[in-house]
């Protein structure tokens, strides 16, 4: 029986933290704020778990935050700064393994569906995948109503796997009860993810193979 494997896709197959801190420093820079976080340290606190409404000047009121984050949201995903997302090393490859064994599955949270086909158009990612997922971030805490949506209109209900790098990736799985799989080179760190106990955690994408193939024996003994 073929597995299905839900991917999520920022932090797990694309390098998002530059376009994430230039719309940071724009913003603030806008605003003719020049006490801002490095990236690092900007990373940093956002791989603990941090919001980035979390990490602006301490001084902030309400009505900044909120002027911020209104901003955040228009820029985000313009394509001026989608331009500056990469892929990460070695996602290609590992898609490219698995499409022919595993219905591969895309599941991500975005707020403009048009430009996020453009981007995984840019980076040839479209191919790879049975099916893009998609919705909007606001109000959602997880991915799990996507899936279900999903396994009930394929019928689908064993050997379902999702890889990801936040706790919303990682509360989906344990809600679903299904294998959950923390990537821990993305959004959040290695401390913050274990914490929510994940099946497996990875430091990098190509040791999902490894544990694929050690699942495939487990279950050809049962």
């Amino acid at each position: 029986m073929n597995r299905t494997i839900f991917f999520d896709l920022d932090g797990t197959l694309i390098d998002t933290s530059e376009r994430h801190y230039r719309v940071y420093k724009d913003i603030l820079d806008f605003y003719g704020i020049s006490n801002l976080l490095s990236k690092e340290e900007f990373w940093n606190q956002k791989r603990r778990g941090r919001k980035t409404s979390k990490l602006l000047p301490e001084t902030s009121s309400k009505e900044f935050i909120k002027k911020f984050m209104d901003e955040w949201l228009k820029r985000i995903e313009d394509q001026n700064y989608l331009r500056y997302d990469s892929l990460l090393e070695g996602s290609l490859d590992i898609l490219s393994t698995l499409k022919d064994k595993d219905d591969l599955i895309l599941i991500t949270l975005r707020n403009n569906k048009k430009n996020l086909l453009w981007e995984l158009n840019n980076f040839g990612l479209t191919i790879y995948f049975k099916e893009i997922l998609v919705d909007l971030p606001v109000g959602l805490k997880n991915k799990v109503p996507l899936i279900k949506d999903y396994i009930e209109r394929c019928s689908k209900e064993d050997n379902l796997i999702i890889v990801g790098d936040t706790e919303a990736d990682i509360s989906t799985g344990k809600d679903l009860g299904i294998l959950t799989i923390a990537v821990t080179y993305g959004i959040r760190s290695k401390e913050f993810l274990r914490k929510l106990k994940p099946n497996f955690c990875l430091a990098n994408l190509s040791e999902l193979l490894d544990i694929l193939k050690d699942l495939k024996k487990i279950e050809g003994k049962l």
